[in-house]
């Protein structure tokens, strides 16, 4: 059914505004940032912070993107912190850019004939050796000189003929041998002419974008590529209008001259010589994309600019986590001290938690922060929010945790920047004593190399971390008949206890709740855990730290 560009950019600016909820294959989405996770870069976000901040749901809060090229580019930017303040900035004004309604209209139409699924599968090529070489295409030309040397001397020499029969089986039986692994080879290759396309509706584009005024070089390359592939994009046509006489005809010619062959060997080449060329073009129509997702994602949401120091502290205002709706909006300003949050659960500390490290990532990969301010030094992010048993490999949460920590540790020690790690509740696998001696010698050994944000129900660790925590805390206020939560972030330690309360509000028997409260009193009043405070703070260096035994996770192999 036809549509007019008016239509159509109607329909294309509503899903700018407010983008409709749509699924969308993430395997297939990560594929540019596989296929580039390897090249060095300042840190990728690996596997377990990008589930402990949520990202697959920050990915889709923020896909406002057009193009499948600008869905793989965005997934990688969001992954790929950046500690390039002109780079960012670059970025910013590129959203800003096309926040206007003439750009946006026109880039919006450009990127339109990216949409196909198959365009996932345009990474493949960025590599320049994503074609396998397949045996018999570079003998191909001399097979049809030969067979069609034989029917030519047939004519005088009818045995020939013979030749042709048996150089047609051959043919024949090499072209459905090998069809299926040329098509697979090929299949990226049928969406260069819309990538070439969308290129070239991009650099005719009049405005003050970097990625889109230097498309020109690259563009003239990827043409040449472009030609060669429309023979493969004219049968992909027939096959789709069902033309059946005209496309078993083609099937014959392809047979006697193997034409796949040659095709595909003739773009295998030319992929090899240009794909710098392609890459080029495929970064720069997705860095428009992204750009132009980023700019939806600011008109809907409450947002600042990063202020990027040379300063060691981190200066939030008015800072909120996006997917949380109706996030209530905290300030947090600390200057060489790292951050220690206590509550109770459900009060808040680990949205609060979160929203710190989202902040800082989207400010160094959209320049972008949910936050009336923002100001800091460029940090990786790192954190340990949402572990679990490693069953498979016989793993239990404790020793995971402690793997998870001791990588940590290791990428502190390497001096390769400064790190943002996020803790959440140390060693909640193990005893009191020495989950609260652990995560104090922990805590202490990585706040000189970084900035920490952890949290802990543990009071104790106040005095045993300051002065180089500062404390702050989340509460709750319990009434006879109710209880709610502010989801305020205060100054100071926790000083109330609610949780034997909150059994009682939450229906537990009466005699449950007096023995709780009867043990807690009885506890507080005979000092509780002092005595094996005040070991754990004379033994700073916790026994679960084996560097030679235990494993590690990775944090910095991504990392230059």
């Amino acid at each position: 059914m036809w549509t007019s560009t008016a239509d159509q950019l109607a329909l294309l600016e509503a899903e700018w505004r407010t983008p409709t909820p749509r699924f969308r294959n993430l395997p297939l989405i990560a594929r540019y940032h596989a296929a580039v996770a390897g090249e060095p870069a300042y840190h990728r976000l690996d596997d377990q912070t990008w589930a402990d901040l949520n990202g697959d749901d920050l990915f889709a809060r923020l896909d406002g993107t057009v193009s499948r090229v600008g869905q793989q580019c965005l997934y990688h930017r969001l992954r790929s912190p950046l500690a390039d303040a002109p780079a960012l900035q670059e970025f910013d004004q590129a959203a800003r850019v096309l926040a206007g309604p003439a750009p946006r209209g026109q880039a919006l139409l450009a990127l339109r004939g990216l949409t196909s699924p198959e365009s996932y599968y345009l990474p493949d090529l960025l590599a320049g050796n994503a074609l396998p070489e397949l045996s018999w295409t570079a003998a191909a030309p001399a097979l049809v000189l030969l067979l069609l040397a034989t029917v030519v001397g047939g004519f005088w020499q009818p045995a020939l003929w013979l030749g042709s029969a048996a150089l047609f089986l051959l043919h024949t039986v090499l072209h459905f041998v090998y069809r299926t692994r040329i098509v697979a080879g090929v299949r990226p290759m049928l969406q260069l002419g819309s990538l070439y396309n969308a290129g070239r509706k991009l650099a005719r584009l009049e405005v003050p974008v970097a990625a889109v005024g230097g498309l020109g070089e690259p563009l003239s390359r990827l043409g040449s590529i472009v030609n060669k592939v429309a023979f493969l994009q004219f049968e992909g046509q027939l096959q789709s209008d069902i033309a059946a006489l005209p496309w078993l005809m083609l099937q014959y010619v392809k047979i006697v001259l193997l034409l796949d062959f040659i095709v595909y060997h003739s773009c295998r080449r030319e992929v090899e010589l240009h794909a710098a060329a392609i890459r080029a073009v495929y970064e720069g129509v997705g860095y428009v994309d992204c750009a132009l997702a980023v700019a939806g994602f600011r008109a809907r949401q409450v947002h600042c600019a990063p202020a990027f120091t040379a300063e060691t502290g981190l200066r939030l205002a008015g800072a909120y986590n996006p997917l949380v709706a109706g996030c209530v909006p905290n300030d947090l300003a600390v200057a060489a001290a790292s951050v220690l949050l206590t509550g109770s659960n459900m009060s808040g500390k680990t949205t609060f938690m979160r929203t710190i490290g989202l902040n800082a990532l989207l400010a160094q990969t959209i320049a972008t922060c949910p936050a009336t301010a923002y100001a800091g030094p460029f940090r990786r992010v790192v954190s340990s929010i949402n572990l679990a048993d490693n069953l498979p490999e016989g793993k239990s949460y404790y020793f995971a945790e402690a793997e998870t920590i001791l990588g940590f540790i290791r990428a502190a020690e390497a001096g390769a920047g400064g790190y943002l790690f996020i803790l959440d509740e140390l060693f909640k696998g193990t005893n009191t004593v020495e989950r609260i001696a652990a995560t104090q010698a922990v805590l202490a050994y990585l706040q000189p190399r970084s900035l920490v944000v952890a949290s802990t129900h543990d009071g104790e660790l106040g005095a045993l971390l300051a002065p180089a925590f500062t404390e702050y805390h989340f509460s709750e206020t319990v009434t006879d008949t109710d209880w709610y939560f502010d989801y305020l972030l205060k100054p100071g330690p926790l000083r109330t206890r609610n949780a034997i309360r909150l059994l009682a509000r939450a229906g537990y028997p009466a005699s449950i709740v007096q023995a709780a409260q009867a043990l807690s009193h009885s506890l507080a009043e005979c000092g509780g855990l002092n005595g094996h405070v005040e070991l754990a703070e004379t033994s700073r260096v916790p026994p679960l730290i084996n560097k030679d035994y235990f494993g590690t996770r990775d944090v910095s192999a991504s990392s230059t």
